[in-house]
């Protein structure tokens, strides 16, 4: 189990950067809505903490996608003014607060899931700053990648060593909290402001995937076993991913 967090968390954060650098900041900020990081986090608490916990914990995590959503918009406003440092701690801000708020919310799964969908498209189409104007790209640190690939494995093992203390709704809010979304939109802004509100953007155009993804292995994993409940998830995440990926390339044509 130890090396299975040691191997997943870093491979999935080092091929989502690197296709950022092929594509653009925008494509690797969209990759990120695919479940790469909470995926393996709720994996591993199904197989320590059973089903039960885990389904309550993917609820938790549908939970913390408008935390997720409001981190990327305050880091967005922020980032063309502030420092990197100065903008992730108000992102950061941003992301505890409206946590703390969720945590008191126990509405059906149906109505959570229809009111994420509502925050982030008031978030992404009504309030999302335009990204600032570019300037000349700097080089990338040789130890970007790395950083970036450690970091994601010490969250991992830190947020699944912590869930049973934290419980199931808790530990779920705490799964989406945007470290991998706090790694690229800093290398991003040490680039320029523009490239990391582009990756901020495209994350949030991400989230409906993750807001899918939650919902269904929520409700699966009282009803199978996990393998096919992940393969369910993933599957039904997956093309709403496409979808979003068409919207994503129409808007760049306008």
């Amino acid at each position: 189990m130890l090396l299975l967090k040691i191997i997943i968390a870093p491979i999935l954060i080092g091929l989502v950067s690197l296709a950022g650098r092929k594509w653009g900041p925008g494509i690797s900020g969209w990759l990120l809505g695919l479940p790469v990081n909470a995926a393996p986090i709720l994996l591993f608490i199904t197989l320590q903490q059973g089903h039960p916990f885990a389904a309550a914990a993917a609820y938790g995590s549908l939970l913390g996608l408008t935390a997720w959503a409001f981190f990327c918009l305050v880091y967005s406003f922020c980032c063309p003014y502030w420092p990197w440092w100065a903008s992730t701690l108000a992102g950061w801000t941003a992301y505890c607060a409206t946590g703390l708020i969720l945590m008191r919310v126990h509405l059906r799964l149906g109505w959570i899931f229809a009111l994420t969908v509502m925050a982030i498209s008031v978030i992404l189409f009504v309030l999302f700053p335009q990204p600032a104007q570019e300037r000349p790209v700097q080089p990338r640190p040789g130890y970007e990648l790395w950083l970036r690939m450690i970091t994601a494995t010490v969250m991992v093992l830190v947020l699944t060593g912590v869930a049973a203390q934290l419980g199931p709704q808790r530990s779920g809010i705490l799964t989406v909290f945007p470290v991998y979304t706090s790694i690229l939109a800093i290398f991003s802004h040490v680039q320029s402001a523009g490239a990391a509100v582009k990756v901020l953007r495209g994350v949030t155009l991400g989230l409906y995937t993750m807001a899918v993804f939650c919902a269904t292995l929520s409700i699966f994993l009282v009803r199978f076993s996990a393998l096919p409940a992940f393969l369910l998830s993933l599957g039904a995440a997956s093309v709403i991913h496409a979808m979003s990926l068409v919207f994503m390339r129409r808007g760049a044509k306008a």
